[in-house]
């Protein structure tokens, strides 16, 4: 038996303790002298609790305590003397670190307790910060909160709020009104939907104002209960567009670190509130989920629990209450009894009493009595002047219960904790010491099992392949030999870009409509006109002929076309229901598009021009030419993916030829899975880009035909002009002879009938009944000569600055964003890509992050042994 020393009210006391270890769950109720702070060194300014062995009769349940207060000190706040300090700022050090994931659960206090017992109320008393009070985002998951004494009484307060997640939510996801089907909680999957993962930590903000705690919280929990959202999108700053939660619960925990000056040395976790009934019968599951991460905590051996209890209800209907008492935790919980302002003064104390007593609703570490003040607008330390005068002046508290006044307080129950915390940390000390140790070996062995990694500086590697890489793009899109020619090939599919454009140049059927028969479609191929030089036979019925001449002269060219004999028909060659295929380009098949030139004839051009008259005899209506000239271009996107589709193929060809040639080597690893990866996806946005962009210039052509190249439109209109009076003339001068001859019998061909050709006159054929449609046609035909290329020139401009641009450097720079070569973790990344089994550097990987925690856990109870030694 030892003997320690306490001062009470300037009296020593000499209390006999029993040196006994610490209980564990099932055990009698009996306490090791080592809580005692310093071996029983009681520091001035400091409040301590010792225990001894219990004495039936003692009504304080054989603990007995020292009050001794210095000046500027807040009793309860000041706890613990500097080594302990340090000893609970170690541990939540290691907590940080991640050590719990890979050793085992570290002491820790676990607030738990039934809805609507003060829990709220008794968190702020305890951490002097305000919590969110209303119904909803507050009482879903879990918050660690750590609270450390700052170096200085001149050190400025301030709260870290980190996001912790440790299980990924694998269910489906509402918004607003939430779907639970599937989202209970079973044997295998206790926590419903949410399953283990690596952790991860998120730094949500720093806040120096107590103020704006409340609101920092709120945002932290709407981050945990949308899962699917990035937390950036929540931090304090960023305007809350939404307040609506995809989860109703989590367990991912949010942890806020409070330094301040005098604030106790202390860490806790307040879990949600446990319920057995919801008003919402959709969250019935809730109860489950709750209940289930509840028992998670409580039942690690080395946690203190805090058993808030309200003193307005019958302790036998708590569902907390029960939960302890189902996981055998009784020992090692501390009772907190709230709201005593809500007991009825009439009603005789005896039940407080004897729970107070230790006689009914047993736990290992007694219960204590606090009082807050329900209004959040109350600062801490007017509350806790409050909660004093309450239990020094009402009823039955100053009278009856003034015996147990040492259990009174939240300062007395930071005490307390701290004591406890304090307790917990040595007596488990030296298991966590051992498990680390032995978790370091584990880990050494597994490591010398895996096969030997990569030599050399993977990132360097990595990096001088890239360059290589670029350079050879650079070089293949330059051009200008014969070991890159891209470019040549790429300039040939330009001219058939410009040539396809070319060929299909609006086309004017020249015949009478009057004399064509039955109305046939303006492209009909038998209608379509051929260049060459007519040489009628028999009784030729001239076919239309071609205006589109690119003879330097311009003279038109005339080829005769078969008549068609009685009962049969002219055979449709030229026609084709679907694209040709044409000669491959590099490898890459190139098809003509089934949409052929504009076609008119001059009944559809007269009307064109009578649809925009404009009451002026012999004009024409401008907008009625730039109808003429859109339908003339409307084919232009056939040509346009053809050209882009054998662009694309060039492109493509050449960036995985060099993909090939740099990366090969590594075609059987992750790494060239991805770099392929990266290039194909580069290749369907910036081609999908491209396209849209040249849509978007043909558009402009189509919204509103315009150039100021007028000389050069004049000068085309003219030739065109030209062409199709001569071709008008010799069409109709033809069907003059044939009208002639047709009275005399007499029919003539080759030179002769070209030698009447020659002599019909003007006063002959008389007046021109289709001029003003010719004239028209001339300037369609004349814009369109200029626009065609124009718009080439702009296109393929466009696929150089733009489409190469990127192809030089973009796919580079993707390459260096995902494999972030020179971020922290690169050689750790690169090697699992990089390595023909990735699942062994995977495995390599994680254990070397996993050593890197554990030597900072054993530098940090290096400290810690000294300490305690």
């Amino acid at each position: 038996m030892a003997s320690k020393t306490l001062k009470r009210e300037n009296t020593v006391v000499q209390q006999d303790v029993v040196d006994e270890p610490l209980l564990s769950s099932g055990d009698t109720i009996r306490i090791d002298p080592d809580v005692a702070i310093a071996d029983g060194v009681v520091d001035e300014g400091y409040h301590t609790i010792h225990e001894s062995k219990k004495n039936d009769d003692d009504p304080h349940n054989g603990v007995t305590y020292s009050d001794v207060s210095s000046p500027g000190t807040e009793g309860g706040l000041q706890v613990l003397g500097r080594g302990v300090k340090e000893l609970v700022q170690k541990v939540q050090a290691l907590r940080q670190l991640g050590v719990e994931d890979l050793v085992l659960p570290l002491p820790k206090i676990v607030v738990v307790g039934d809805q609507s017992t003060g829990k709220s109320s008794l968190i702020e008393g305890m951490s002097e910060i305000k919590v969110p009070r209303s119904a909803g985002t507050c009482t879903r998951c879990p918050l660690e909160i750590n609270l450390t004494e700052s170096a200085s009484p001149d050190d400025p307060w301030s709260c870290r709020i980190m996001l912790h997640k440790k299980y990924n939510y694998e269910g489906k996801l509402g918004s607003g009104k939430h779907n639970p089907k599937g989202e209970g909680a079973t044997r295998n999957r206790p926590l419903g939907p949410w399953q283990e993962q690596d952790s991860e930590d998120f730094p949500f903000t720093i806040i120096t104002s107590k103020d704006k705690v409340v609101d920092a919280l709120e945002r932290a929990q709407l981050a945990t209960l949308n899962p699917s959202s990035k937390p950036e999108k929540y931090v304090p700053g960023v305007p809350l567009l939404e307040k609506e939660a995809q989860v109703k619960f989590s367990p991912n925990v949010i942890r806020l670190d409070i330094t301040g000056p005098g604030l106790p040395n202390l860490s806790f976790y307040d879990l949600p509130g446990v319920v057995n009934v919801v008003d919402v019968p959709e969250e019935a599951y809730l109860m489950d989920l709750v209940r289930n991460l509840v028992k998670q905590y409580i039942k690690a051996e080395n946690c203190v629990n805090l058993l808030a209890l309200t003193m307005s209800h019958d302790l036998q209907t708590s569902s907390a209450f029960a939960l302890i008492r189902d996981m055998k935790a009784e020992a090692r919980t501390v009772g907190c009894l709230t709201k005593p302002d809500r007991l009825d003064p009439e009603q005789a104390p005896e039940q407080w009493i004897k729970i107070l007593r230790g006689e009914e609703f047993k736990l290992g570490f007694g219960y204590h009595v606090i009082k807050n003040n329900p209004d959040p607008q109350v600062d801490h330390a007017t509350a806790r002047r409050e909660e004093a005068a309450f239990f020094s002046d009402q009823e039955p508290w100053n009278t009856t219960l003034s015996a147990y006044s040492e259990h009174f307080g939240t300062s007395l129950l930071q005490t307390a904790l701290s004591q406890r915390l304090t307790a917990q940390i040595r007596t488990s000390l030296p298991g966590i010491i051992e498990k680390v140790e032995q978790k370091a070996k584990s880990i050494e062995e597994s490591l010398k099992e895996l096969p030997e990694p990569l030599d050399g500086s993977l990132a360097v590697s990595v990096t001088m392949e890239m360059i290589k890489f670029e350079r050879q793009i650079e070089k293949h899109f330059d051009g200008g030999s014969q070991l890159f020619p891209f470019q040549k090939d790429w300039h040939e599919a330009a001219l058939r870009f410009r040539k396809d454009l070319a060929d299909t140049r609006p086309v004017l059927t020249l015949q009478d409509p009057r004399k064509l028969g039955e109305p046939r479609s303006s492209c009909d191929p038998t209608l379509r006109s051929i260049s060459g030089t007519p040489t009628p036979v028999g009784k030729a019925t001239m076919a239309p002929i071609s205006v589109d001449s690119d003879d330097e002269d311009g003279e038109p060219s005339f080829e005769p076309s078969p008549i068609r004999q009685s009962g049969k028909k002219r055979p449709n060659s030229s026609a084709q229901s679907t694209p040709a295929k044409v000669p491959r380009v590099n490898g890459a098949s190139r098809f003509t598009s089934p949409t052929t030139s504009k076609c008119f004839d001059l009944r559809e051009v007269r009307r064109i021009i009578q649809e925009g008259y404009i009451s002026l005899p012999n004009h024409i209506d401008p907008k009625s030419i730039e109808r003429m000239i859109v339908l003339s271009m409307g084919h232009w996107e056939g040509p346009i993916d053809d050209f882009l589709s054998q662009t694309k193929h060039l492109c493509e060809t050449t960036i995985f030829e060099q993909v090939q040639d740099v990366y090969g080597k590594y075609s059987q690893t992750l790494y060239y899975e991805i770099i392929r990866q990266i290039c194909e996806s580069f290749f369907k946005k910036t081609f999908s880009e491209q396209r849209q962009l040249i849509i978007r210039i043909l558009s402009w052509e189509l919204s509103k035909p315009k150039t100021y190249n007028e000389e050069a439109m004049e000068a085309a209109s003219d030739k065109a002009l030209t062409l199709l009076q001569t071709t008008r003339r010799h069409i109709r001068a033809n069907a003059y002879i044939n009208e002639q001859e047709a009275k005399t019998g007499k029919v003539t061909s080759g030179q002769a009938r070209m030698e009447k050709l020659v002599k019909i006159t003007d006063a002959q054929l008389g007046p021109e009944e289709y001029g003003r449609e010719i004239k028209a046609m001339s300037s369609v035909k004349g814009y369109y000569e200029c626009a065609y290329s124009r718009f080439v020139d702009v296109i393929c401009a466009s696929v150089y600055c733009e489409l190469f641009a990127k192809c030089r450097t973009d796919i580079v720079k993707e390459m260096k964003r995902q494999f972030a070569v020179a971020e922290p973790g690169a050689e750790e990344r690169l090697a699992i890509l990089l390595a023909s089994n990735p699942e062994q550097e995977n495995r390599r990987a994680q254990l070397k992050r996993e050593m890197e925690t554990i030597k900072k856990a054993q530098e940090h109870l290096q400290g810690l042994s000294e300490q305690e030694e």
